[in-house]
């Protein structure tokens, strides 16, 4: 079951609600989303459900939380409760902070 379009407007509203002041928008992956901030990939939305890469920084604040791989085969994250907009915001403060940019594709030589 792919994440519907109406869930995806929703979490990003309660993001938007923790008033980070992130720019926050997604892209559409696989039928799935990724949540971004600027350039940055902060969190995964599959199934209806968000997701968090377990980072060191977040074992406190998510100590409580679920984990699950987001599909099957994949390492578990952690399931972020977003109408927890206290959390919510700690969290994308957290992730913003101490998760790296990804690293530039290389291109192929030729």
């Amino acid at each position: 079951m792919a994440t519907s379009q109406d869930y995806i407007e929703f979490v990003l509203e309660q993001m938007e609600a923790a008033h980070t002041g992130l720019h926050l928008w997604y892209r559409p992956m696989f039928g799935e989303y990724c949540i971004y901030a600027g350039e940055k990939p902060l969190l995964f939305v599959c199934n209806n459900t968000v997701f968090v890469k377990r980072l060191e920084p977040l074992k406190e604040v998510l100590r409580d939380a679920d984990p699950l791989p987001p599909f099957p085969g994949a390492r578990d994250f952690v399931v972020l409760d977003v109408e927890d907009i206290d959390l919510v915001g700690q969290v994308l403060i957290l992730l913003e902070r101490h998760k790296p940019m990804p690293k530039p594709k290389r291109r192929k030589q030729k």
